[in-house]
């Protein structure tokens, strides 16, 4: 054999192809919130909504999510970089947005994506629920969803965009996490009956004047 021949592992770093994206030497790991935490405060700016109901009726400029939220908020995180788990997301959200309302909630979906990509990829699905684009992944970082130095494509096959990993809350009006659903690997499907029991309970404490 040549001893010309250089396996690929003896290559200089110049010689990788530069498309491969590598790891980060120095990862800050995501750490999500959970039930019992409290999401840090964040402002909605009305440049930033592509879907306007419920609580984003009444947005004007930036304001705080505090003084739009009177009642149980339950918070989906979305990105259509997802491929087909996000569109399986959109569909279940739909199914069961009716129920959110009826059980005294209300729904904000949260998207990685710019209001006319976000219509594109779903224009046949006709949501009727509010959703804001999160530029910059802003509300995610605040929720534990997404670091930039751990990102997804490192550890999910498909997904090759810089986006969060899934997750559903649901918030009461002081942000507060009554109920959390974390899908680290992109496999689980909403659990129907503990979301709106969760939204049920959190309004029902509310209306009651508990705390929560």
């Amino acid at each position: 054999m040549s001893n010309n021949f250089a396996r690929y592992a003896d290559l200089s770093p110049e010689f990788e192809l530069e498309y491969v994206k590598k790891a980060y030497k120095n990862r800050t790991p995501i750490s999500p919130l959970h039930a019992g935490d409290t999401l840090p405060a964040f402002h909605i700016n009305k440049k930033n909504i592509i879907a306007t109901s419920d609580i984003l009726k009444s947005v004007q400029g930036l304001q705080p999510v505090t003084q739009l939220i009177d009642r149980p908020l339950v918070l989906a995180f979305h990105s259509i970089h997802w491929n087909g788990y996000g569109n399986r997301l959109l569909k279940e959200l739909n199914d069961i947005y009716a129920d959110i309302r009826v059980m005294g909630g209300q729904l904000l979906l949260v998207t990685t994506d710019e209001k006319q990509y976000f219509d594109q990829a779903t224009a046949a699905l006709q949501l009727p629920f509010a959703t804001i684009w999160d530029q910059h992944n802003v509300i995610a970082g605040k929720a534990g969803l997404h670091s930039a130095t751990d990102p997804i494509w490192d550890r999910i096959s498909g997904v090759n965009e810089d986006v969060p990993v899934p997750a559903i809350y649901v918030l009461t009006p002081s942000l507060k996490i009554v109920y959390s659903a974390v899908d680290l690997w992109l496999e689980k499907s909403i659990e129907k009956r503990d979301l709106l029991s969760a939204v049920y309970e959190a309004s029902h404490q509310r209306s009651h004047g508990i705390a929560i």
